[in-house]
């Protein structure tokens, strides 16, 4: 009986997470297609499940390694998707994507070590971008977007800091 309870755990936390693979293409095409409400409201459902499926896995003691990384992977999808759009809108200079795909290669290079490297300002950093992509949709004026984009730089660079220093603090006995 213990086996199909634990698989019932996972799939009600995996829909959840899988649902923003989903938002992802819907907002791009809601988004590229002046549907401005209904793409506020699809990146409003995906912050939700994003926040519900974790707990969910917390309280239903559901959660994994692979979950953690469907989890990030399904943020970063969402989080691309999103800017790809505002980029072919105008709304943001390409190389935020780089910024944004450098950042996550970074996240699963440290994290994929002998000793993964546990960075607080990545999990802000994640945050951040939820947030950037939803107050875009919300004050799509330029000089919001500038001054997003300047947070976005210095929570980058801290994180980067944080890692790095997390990095060698934790190899330094190796």
């Amino acid at each position: 009986m213990e086996g199909p309870d634990i698989s019932y755990k996972f799939h009600i936390t995996n829909a959840l997470t899988s649902f923003r693979f989903l938002a992802a293409l819907l907002f791009f095409y809601s988004f590229l297609n002046d549907l401005f409400l209904t793409s506020v409201i699809i990146f409003a459902l995906a912050l939700i499940t994003d926040a519900v499926d974790g707990y969910i896995a917390r309280k239903l003691d559901a959660t994994s390694d692979i979950g953690a990384y469907l989890d990030v992977t399904a943020d970063f999808i969402l989080i691309v998707t999103c800017f790809l759009a505002y980029i072919i809108r105008g709304w943001y200079d390409p190389l935020i994507l780089l910024l944004i795909i450098a950042m996550f290669v970074l996240f699963v290079a440290t994290s994929g070590l002998k000793k993964p490297v546990y960075d607080p300002m990545g999990k802000y950093l994640g945050a951040y971008l939820m947030l950037m992509v939803f107050i875009s949709l919300l004050f799509p004026e330029p000089f919001i977007r500038e001054i997003l984009v300047g947070v976005l730089v210095i929570i980058c660079l801290a994180s980067v800091i944080s890692r790095f220093s997390l990095f060698l603090h934790k190899n330094k006995d190796l």
